[in-house]
């Protein structure tokens, strides 16, 4: 009977999967369908390629997890053995990329613009969060460290010569992925907003038709990359450096609604009508930053690596193509100028990435107190007062004048939710006054209910205003978490890693890692709340309703906690099922912003600075960093102390 009740919970668990999660995504695109109006790309003819295609991926995968492991996947029947066989060979994870690629291709079966859009991407974002923040640590804990080399996957950082078939899987992982983010922006067409990026005396240039040369040589001088790289080091790097690439550009696209206006001309050679036949593939989006650039750099740099005698020809050759992009008429100044400082980027990014975190780390050892008889203020309090602060003005201007007075005190629900959830979440008797986020997200959420009920303020209105906030608020915040030590990474190695000394610091006083070189967890989540920030910001800007953008925030907002928990090593944070607290609150929170996502709510946040707000954000500063930053460390009385004696 009880193997019975364990084999009907696996199927029900299994169904979730294959059943419940489909309809769901089903309904989630349908009740946002007049949400997204993009076009559809292809024809249903794609959209049924990409479902074979996706089937074919999940079928495989489950036989050879079957027939190789001796199981189906992980969660409901988990294999007895590790697979590296069969499709498992091609890459790691064919039924989460089948689920993918039938996602997409049912959106186009279904003409529907949200499904391809909307759920799809967020869909794909979830599945990635769900093996990095959990899939990727249980495989490791029920089969040990499974490094192995699949076909699709990056080369050893190794001197030797790049083998035929790494090669090949150059030209996938580099390429697909960037061409992918290229053509969305420019099939997704000119935004209303459209902003033109030509300098005003650039429409007196006059185009150069042989300059095309230049211009068409650049898919020659690209493609030919990795045959020339001599190293899988190398090939590696440079795979590395068009994600890199694709990500930051990608981003920047979708943020900036940049367009250049490509000078008109009567094109008299044939060089002059292969300039007008590109333009149907190049379009005017995607300009700024300008990829023929950053690809003729690129280029140039694996070039000169591999024949240096010669780095000369290639940086000519590179200078010649980002000239090209002007006297074509394709790009503007602007565009070619971002295009090689996305390149400088890429050049020195190990060196950004080292500054970054020596910065960090400086930050982190930076503990400094001053006492005033039973007073203590600690330094890091300047910080939580800086992300009151911040958090009370940009809700303020997006509430604007009329209702700025709500702010501070749904801000002051933020500050008591906090400090009560993490008495009761992750309470230690050697905190006696911690502050914990998901409390200060209830709070908030507590006290916008609360106003909308006292006042004519629309709800959904002040959640979206608070929503726009939030990103900024905890990233700001986090600069006091690498000061107290709180929310720290677990162990990780020195290139990655960040080292915390200070005796005070709770990574030396609770957990015991003192100079040990962990995750940066903060500098993770002031990353991905960054990006989550200029996503809404981009939402307002497109005129998506308040209430749209605060399911948007709660998704993102979940995936980049879901993840950062992977990596924290805190020694008071509990466990439960499997999963550590924090990510089933990540799941709790996802799942809240797609719901938030289908309120039928049509209203619409406003920018309205105005200098009440200003005062308002200078008394909330002052009182967090009180509230963040002054204890009397000398008591034991609940909430007294900041940190252990």
């Amino acid at each position: 009977m009880g193997k019975m009740i364990v084999l009907i919970k696996k199927i029900l668990f299994g169904a979730l999967f294959v059943v419940v999660l489909p309809l769901l995504l089903f309904l989630w695109a349908d009740l946002t369908g007049s949400l997204i109006n993009l076009p559809l790309p292809g024809n249903d003819i794609t959209g049924y390629l990409l479902l074979v295609a996706g089937i074919s991926l999940i079928v495989s995968g489950m036989m050879h997890l079957w027939f190789f492991g001796h199981g189906l996947p992980m969660n409901a029947f988990p294999p007895s053995e590790f697979v590296k066989k069969g499709i498992y060979a091609l890459t790691r994870h064919p039924i989460y990329s089948g689920a993918v690629f039938i996602s997409f291709g049912v959106s186009i079966i279904a003409h529907s613009s949200s499904g391809f859009w909307l759920i799809s991407p967020l869909f794909t974002l979830m599945i990635i969060a769900y093996v990095v923040g959990f899939e990727n640590e249980r495989t490791k804990i029920n089969f040990g460290n499974q490094e192995y080399k699949t076909f699709l996957s990056l080369p050893y950082p190794m001197n030797a010569s790049p083998s035929g078939g790494e090669r090949v899987s150059a030209y996938l992982l580099a390429f697909l992925p960037w061409s992918v983010v290229y053509e969305v922006f420019i099939f997704a067409g000119v935004p209303h907003d459209a902003i033109v990026t030509n300098l005003p005396f650039e429409q007196k240039f006059p185009v150069l038709e042989f300059s095309e040369l230049f211009y068409s040589f650049t898919y020659i001088f690209v493609l030919l990359i990795p045959l020339i790289i001599k190293t899988k080091n190398t090939l590696r790097r440079f795979i590395i450096d068009i994600w890199v690439a694709s990500i930051v550009v990608g981003l920047i696209y979708f943020v900036f609604p940049f367009i250049v206006d490509q000078r008109e001309f009567i094109p008299a050679t044939y060089l002059g009508r292969l300039i007008i036949s590109g333009r149907n593939f190049d379009a005017v989006t995607a300009a700024l930053p300008s990829f023929h650039v950053i690809w003729a750099f690129v280029a140039a740099r694996y070039f000169t690596e591999s024949f240096r005698n010669y780095k000369w020809l290639w940086y000519t050759i590179a200078f010649l193509i980002s000239a090209s992009c002007v006297t074509t008429g394709n790009h503007s100044i602007p565009d070619v100028i971002a295009g090689f400082m996305i390149f400088i980027a890429i050049l020195y990014r190990d060196e950004i990435w080292y500054q970054i975190r020596r910065f960090s780390e400086r930050l982190a050892n930076s503990w400094k107190e001053w006492r005033w008889g039973p007073f203590r203020l600690i330094n890091h309090g300047l910080y939580g007062g800086a992300a009151g602060f911040t958090g009370t003005i940009v809700a303020g201007f997006f509430l604007g004048q009329r209702f700025s007075f709500a702010v501070p005190a749904i801000m002051v629900f933020v500050i008591i939710g906090a400090g009560l959830w993490a008495q009761l979440i992750e309470g230690s008797p050697k905190l006696l006054r911690p502050y914990g986020y998901y409390g200060g997200l209830t709070g908030g959420v507590f006290g916008c209910i609360l106003f909308s009920i006292i006042f004519p303020i629309g709800l959904f209105v002040m959640l979206g205003a608070f929503a726009m906030a939030a990103p900024w608020i905890q990233a700001i915040g986090r600069l006091r978490c690498l000061v107290q030590g709180c929310c720290h990474g677990r162990p990780s190695d020195d290139s990655i890693g960040i080292r915390f000394t200070h005796p005070l610091s709770r990574v030396n006083k609770i957990s015991g890692l003192n100079g040990v070189a962990l995750h940066p967890t903060q500098l993770y989540s002031i990353c991905c709340n960054i990006i989550s920030g200029l996503v809404l910001a981009r939402l307002y800007t497109i005129g998506m309703p308040a209430v749209f953008i605060t399911g948007i925030y709660l998704i993102l907002n979940g995936l980049g906690r879901f993840v950062e928990e992977s990596f924290r090593g805190e020694a008071q944070t509990p466990y439960w099922k499997g999963m550590r607290i924090y990510q089933w609150v990540a799941l709790v929170n996802i799942i809240a912003g797609a719901v938030f996502t289908t309120i039928p709510d049509a209203g619409k946040l406003t920018f309205e600075p105005n200098y009440v707000s200003f005062f308002y954000a200078v008394a909330i500063g002052i009182l967090v960093t009180f509230a963040s930053g002054v204890d009397f460390p000398e008591s034991n009385r609940r909430f007294a102390r900041l940190t252990s004696n």
